[in-house]
């Protein structure tokens, strides 16, 4: 079922700029996008409740399609001003048969990457600056000494490898549907990058301000998840990050650099 508006999905790992796409994005008067969204686990939820039933009821199960639809619609109803909508959650490129049955017939899921050890390295620099960091807290609960190599480790085992396993399983298998957004092309090149998300999406140009970048689109949950400013951006767009080897052995960053996913920029 298509809606009036098209919806695209936006995720990526924590920390490669989906925050500063999704502002740039919303400068776009055509253009809705949201801050992380509880539409995706609705659906999968909505999702593993039908299998059950299925197991333990006897039902229609043509209702299910319009439960589905009924949920997407209740997010972004038919009557929303915005002919495009970009809903954001780090789980939609694993869902993508799912997207295109009930959310979009041609799923456009565009993904925000860095490498690993980048990531970790921009998490440390912000636990540094917050003694009440969730990474160091589940260290002390997990009864080990808080390093930068510990810290670097649970990041990945705990925080980062279920996003990763995501985008790797959306681009085994429907490689066409995602649409890989470096956070050095976001920062270096943001008019070529803004170019190929809107053909990618088959969206009609649009003139970005990169120097007056607004946070439309920041998380409201931070200071609950246990890290402060994990979503403040810049208002222009420019690199900001750490080179890792102040932080990590080039053991540790060799190791990560085996988990980099690497996008094909148009220009490269």
């Amino acid at each position: 079922m298509r809606q009036p508006h098209r919806i695209f999905g936006l995720a990526g790992l924590p920390r490669t700029g989906s925050t500063v796409l999704a502002a740039l994005l919303s400068q776009n008067p055509s253009v809705y996008a949201t801050a992380t969204s509880p539409l995706y686990p609705l659906l999968v939820n909505t999702c593993d409740t039908f299998r059950t039933l299925d197991d333990q009821h006897t039902y229609d199960t043509s209702v299910q399609k319009k439960i589905y639809c009924d949920i997407v619609k209740s997010f972004h109803p038919d009557d929303r001003s915005f002919p495009v909508v970009f809903n954001k959650h780090r789980g939609w490129p694993r869902f993508v048969d799912a997207f295109r049955e009930f959310v979009d017939p041609e799923p456009r899921i565009v993904c925000t990457i860095r490498p690993i050890a980048e990531i970790v390295a921009s998490y440390i620099t912000l636990a540094d600056r917050d003694s009440d960091n969730f990474i160091d807290a589940h260290l002390q609960r997990d009864g080990q000494a808080i390093t930068n190599e510990a810290r670097a480790f649970l990041l990945w085992t705990q925080y980062l490898k279920t996003p990763y396993e995501c985008m790797t399983i959306g681009l085994k298998l429907h490689p066409e549907s995602l649409l890989l957004v470096e956070y050095d092309d976001l920062a270096f090149e943001p008019e070529r990058t803004m170019q190929r998300v809107y053909e990618f999406c088959s969206m009609e140009p649009f003139e970005h301000d990169f120097d007056d970048v607004e946070n439309t689109c920041a998380e409201a949950k931070d200071d609950a998840f246990g890290m402060k400013n994990l979503h403040t951006i810049r208002s222009a767009i420019s690199k900001a990050s750490v080179d890792p080897l102040c932080y990590l052995p080039q053991s540790a960053i060799e190791y990560f650099s085996q988990f980099d996913l690497k996008g094909e920029a148009s220009w490269a």
